[in-house]
């Protein structure tokens, strides 16, 4: 795991964003502290939001959404990046500022390093490039990630449900998703209804 990857990245790509980076442990040792040391410090949170800012453990970047398939096959081609496998491919609903985040984990099984992507896209319009054209295995990931976000993959080659049924309402993992019956799930419970009436089951003599 190495951030020189990340400077690197930024290097071919001056539009990308590194993520902010932990501080050197030296600069957080407490007194009494050994220097490196990490059990006594508090965990740093994750992720984003309201103005703050946090820092994160792997190393990665903000790509812009219109450059992420090119930037993809760079990381996936070429040295010293060798990124052969696309582990995770997931988001984060951020409806205050209006983005989801989409995120991407990365491995090289050569190198045995790491990097994580993520692309910003509005939420009142979330479509972000399929890198399925440069990992292969990223398929059920995004078509999960639709599934559950309603972000659309664009150019997957078959962007459907995975985890819902095709007529779900929603799309269960947006922070202001809100439960509705699905058909069949209605027409099921009516069916049942009617069997059980028919039964007299719970009727009084």
């Amino acid at each position: 795991m190495s951030w020189a990857l990340v400077d690197e990245l930024q290097r071919r790509f001056p539009e990308v964003e590194p993520f902010p980076r932990p501080h050197p442990p030296e600069a957080d040792a407490h007194p009494g502290e050994e220097s490196g040391g990490t059990a006594a410090r508090p965990a740093p949170a994750r992720g984003h939001g309201a103005g703050q800012v946090f820092t994160h453990h792997v190393p990665g970047a903000w790509v812009p959404a219109g450059r992420l398939v090119e930037v993809a096959r760079t990381l996936r081609d070429e040295a010293p990046f060798h990124l052969d496998y696309c582990s995770f491919v997931s988001a984060v609903d951020w409806p205050a500022e209006g983005v989801f985040e989409v995120t991407y984990h990365l491995f090289s099984m050569a190198r045995r390093h790491e990097l994580l992507l993520k692309v910003k896209v509005p939420r009142e319009h979330p479509v972000v490039p399929s890198v399925t054209g440069v990992w292969r295995g990223a398929d059920w990931h995004e078509r999960e990630t639709y599934d559950l976000f309603g972000i659309v993959f664009e150019g997957h080659p078959d962007l459907r449900r995975i985890m819902m049924t095709d007529d779900w309402v929603g799309h269960p993992l947006r922070k202001d998703y809100v439960y509705e019956d699905p058909r069949w799930l209605v027409e099921l419970a009516t069916q049942r209804q009617r069997e059980i009436d028919g039964l007299g089951l719970g009727e009084r003599a």
